[in-house]
């Protein structure tokens, strides 16, 4: 009976985990395809700016922004993005992992974090972190984004620091997720990618109010927007990550409740025998 009881306990568990990974894996599927829609909204957007910047290199003077400035001997800066909750596979930890031997490879990096569960990391070891944000994820408010951007561009334009590093997991589909790391700042217009989605002519232009102008408008502009594309990329891969675990997680779920119900039945067809064993002895005792 004690046995009985036991994997009796075992398979309530069971059952109330599954219905919490199914839930969990509902709730995911859900944001990701919202996200999904927003990553799809925001490539376009980005791109398009990119391709612009891209064509107008050739024009563009590296005095004219100080985004597009060098500074020599200045330190490096890495920003870190992870999620705020766990429960999403290897998702957290790829990044994490990175990130640590990224700051192996290039001692006094200043290290800016977003997201709690990088916060949490970096704060068990006690590695100093000069800025972080949580709570971003899932609204991820633009005026967020313009928070991070500023804080960036106070560190390049003020601290002169040389270079601004971001590592992110970007969003490749629902079961794949690719580790990347891109360097933000300083902005080389002439390395940008040219995404071959938009297509300008080439040839001159005259431009108004100027070129000066034109290009102090739209870096700032490209730089936030490439910021909240980076987070919208991790919280989509996010989602997929936590939509594939969870998946994982209920079908490990039923493979335990289909085992551990073979082994209820058969314990207590056990149990039953021997009762029936001992009844027929009691009763052959008493002849």
């Amino acid at each position: 009976m004690a046995q009985i009881r036991e994997i009796k306990g075992r398979l309530k568990s069971v059952h109330n985990i599954q219905k919490i990974t199914q839930a969990m894996k509902v709730v995911a599927s859900a944001r990701l395809k919202k996200a999904q829609e927003r990553i799809l909204g925001a490539r376009p957007y980005a791109f398009r700016i990119s391709d612009v910047i891209h064509n107008l290199a050739g024009h563009i003077n590296p005095d004219a922004h100080p985004l597009l400035a060098s500074h020599p001997g200045g330190k490096t800066a890495v920003l870190v993005v992870t999620a705020d909750r766990g429960l999403c596979g290897s998702f957290n930890g790829n990044v994490l992992r990175r990130a640590q031997a990224y700051l192996k490879e290039n001692p006094g990096v200043t290290l800016l974090v977003a997201g709690k569960k990088g916060r949490d990391f970096f704060r068990r070891r006690g590695v100093p972190m000069l800025k972080e944000w949580s709570g971003l994820f899932p609204a991820l408010p633009f005026e967020s984004v313009l928070q991070v951007r500023d804080e960036i561009v106070q560190l390049f334009t003020v601290e002169k620091y040389a270079r601004i590093d971001v590592l992110y997991n970007e969003f490749k589909s629902v079961i794949q997720q690719k580790l990347t790391l891109e360097t933000l700042l300083p902005i080389r217009a002439a390395e940008l990618q040219d995404n071959g989605d938009t297509k300008m002519a080439s040839g001159d232009y005259l431009y108004e109010p100027s070129m000066d102008a034109l290009v102090s408008v739209l870096l700032p502009k490209w730089l936030a927007i490439e910021i909240q594309r980076i987070l919208l990329e991790s919280f989509s891969a996010e989602m997929g990550a936590r939509r594939s675990a969870m998946e994982a997680a209920t079908k490990n779920a039923n493979e335990m409740i289909a085992s551990l119900t073979l082994a209820f039945n058969r314990a207590r067809q056990a149990a039953i025998t021997k009762e029936i064993a001992e009844i027929v002895g009691g009763a052959e005792a008493l002849k």
